[in-house]
């Protein structure tokens, strides 16, 4: 018979405490940045500072405009973003399948040398994929931005510990129906796997939304960067337009809210099942 302990009421109450604390230090630099967004430059500086929205959002974002074709990146992020996350889940997926449920030789070493290469630094990597990338015609292309990082070893990892919880049975009952290999982990294994498929989907969205080192290298042209290399040219060598980039951030983390929103109990379950 088994028996549940509750925490003693001051316990609790200290935890409560401890976490709406962190919530709050989490979200006042969230909050200050939507509200500088809104706000004329000249009253960055001011004190006491400025605690309620302004009404300068759309006059900065015109501004933005302007100097930039900032829209134009959010859009080349979303695009880069989506595409590499839909293809790496995928591949990551398949991958993970093979490496918990097929015995083929090497295999165990093929995995610990995956996961050695985490130990890779992206600074390192950059000038070999930027001479690989120019050898294949890719330079200054959203390709070359996707092609070299879809095999993620972080996602394989997740993907082969998920898929190790799959019973055996399940498998042979679907040979058995005569489904081929790829029915059964397309219709057996993922759905099974979905809290965790969302969980390394928002991971690696926000691994290449906010990738700046190796896009900075690759592409040239303004109509093709990304929202991180947007911001970055907004930092000029005279003047920092705080009003611009405070309103190029607020625009930036919106699709990164409406994604985890849309995943988050795909994601919370995903790591409370892989814990």
């Amino acid at each position: 018979m088994s028996t549940t302990t509750k925490e003693p009421l001051p316990v609790r109450f200290a935890v409560y405490i401890t976490l709406l604390v962190i919530v709050v230090l989490t979200f006042i630099p969230l909050y200050w940045m939507v509200v500088a967004a809104s706000l004329p430059q000249e009253e960055f500086f001011t004190l006491p500072p400025r605690l309620l929205p302004g009404s300068h959002f759309f006059e900065n974002l015109a501004a933005l405009e302007e100097r930039f074709p900032y829209l134009r990146s959010v859009w080349n992020s979303v695009f880069v973003a989506t595409v590499y996350t839909v293809i790496s889940v995928f591949l990551c997926a398949l991958a993970g399948f093979a490496f918990a449920k097929y015995e083929f030789k090497y295999r165990e070493p093929l995995f610990y040398f995956i996961l050695a290469t985490l130990v890779l630094p992206v600074q390192i990597m950059v000038i070999p994929m930027y001479l690989l990338m120019a050898q294949f015609g890719l330079l200054d292309t959203h390709i070359a931005l996707i092609l070299p990082f879809l095999a993620n070893p972080v996602g394989i990892f997740l993907m082969r510990q998920s898929m190790q919880s799959i019973p055996d049975s399940w498998l042979d009952a679907a040979r058995i129906d005569g489904a081929s290999e790829f029915q059964i982990f397309y219709r057996v294994a993922l759905p099974a796997m979905k809290p965790m498929l969302a969980a390394l989907a928002v991971i690696l969205f926000i691994s290449q939304w906010n990738a700046f080192l190796y896009p900075l290298v690759i592409l040239e042209s303004e109509e093709l960067f990304t929202i991180p290399l947007a911001i970055e040219r907004l930092t000029g060598h005279h003047r920092i337009y705080f009003d611009q980039i405070m309103t190029a951030a607020s625009i930036a983390i919106i699709p990164m809210i409406v994604l985890f929103l849309w995943l988050q109990e795909h994601f919370v379950r995903g790591f409370t099942n892989s814990m």
